[in-house]
């Protein structure tokens, strides 16, 4: 007997409850689980979940673009309450930005598996819907900006934001270590690298602002 065509407030949340398991697994693990997993965690029977998506990578892809949509809206938020200009603005914007990237833990862990994972069995169609969403949400929020700070030129938001989430990532690839090195930071030779991530955030966040909003 064939299973009834589910409407499309079915399959919105059928979505939903797959992509809720699957974040939920991630956190458990650190790593990609398989689609039997997924079905499994969310109740459904693992033909199902290709309803929904054609492979693991495009699930974490739509987990991605969700964290990333929240974070960007924190961003736009975060510039609206800006005040005007200089170091002031620089360190509004660093410490709101740093309190937005605590909301969004995942976020970093499956920027940082792009290239290497996610992408890997990944549809065209899928990749290009994802990134056509990121550039519409960057190029949103630096126009913010860009009415908020008239001294900037046009495009300039976008690119200061696009830096930004650059050191964003590159700073959490660098102080992120595995769990058995951990210990081993307290070592005095390696005193150096043993650092506070958002600490090291705010400072160089607020740092690269100040210079792009100097007058």
């Amino acid at each position: 007997m064939a299973r009834p065509t589910l409407n499309d407030d079915e399959r919105a949340e059928r979505r939903r409850q797959l992509l809720t398991a699957a974040h939920a697994l991630f956190r458990e693990t650190g790593e990609l689980p398989s689609v039997a997993l997924i079905a499994e965690s969310a109740g459904v029977a693992k033909g199902s979940v290709y309803n929904s998506f054609s492979t693991k990578e495009e699930i974490f892809v739509a987990l991605l673009a969700d964290q990333f949509s929240g974070l960007l809206a924190r961003v736009i938020a975060t510039i609206g309450r800006l005040p005007r200009g200089g170091a002031a603005a620089a360190e509004a914007f660093a410490d709101g930005y740093a309190a937005a990237v605590t909301e969004y833990p995942d976020l970093l862990a499956l920027a940082g598996m792009t290239n290497a994972v996610l992408e890997k069995n990944l549809p065209m169609e899928a990749m290009l819907h994802f990134k056509t969403g990121l550039a519409v949400g960057l190029q949103t929020a630096g126009e913010a900006l860009e009415q908020r700070e008239r001294k900037l030129a046009r495009g300039a938001g976008a690119d200061l934001l696009l830096h930004t989430w650059s050191l964003t990532l590159g700073l959490w690839q660098a102080l992120d270590f595995p769990g058995a090195m951990k210990p081993q930071m307290k070592r005095p030779d390696l005193a150096i690298l043993d650092r506070d991530y958002l600490i090291e955030l705010r400072t160089a966040v607020f740092a690269l602002w100040r210079g792009a909003l100097a007058s």
